[in-house]
């Protein structure tokens, strides 16, 4: 199996990959560095993309931390409108 992912690498060598990547399992990876700028889109799509994964990790955390009780979300299924009706 092979996919092209499309990355942004610094000159300290930090690897930032512009998309989610979902994989089975850990991959071996080839990396081929191009000799050319990063355009803004991509800048700005690497700066999204972290943003939303430190949002991810805090919220994981902050559930860990604090799970919530069995019944506190079956409170909401009475008023929940899912458009079916």
């Amino acid at each position: 199996m092979l996919q092209t992912f499309e990355a942004i690498i610094d000159e300290k060598g930090v690897l930032r990959v512009l998309d989610n990547v979902d994989l089975p399992k850990m991959r071996k990876v080839i990396l081929t560095v191009l000799n050319e700028e990063p355009t803004e889109e991509s800048l700005r799509r690497v700066s999204e993309s972290q943003k939303i994964y430190i949002l991810e990790q805090k919220y994981a955390q902050g559930y860990a931390k604090f799970p919530p009780d069995k019944d506190e979300m079956n409170d909401w299924e009475s008023i929940q409108d899912w458009g079916d009706k």
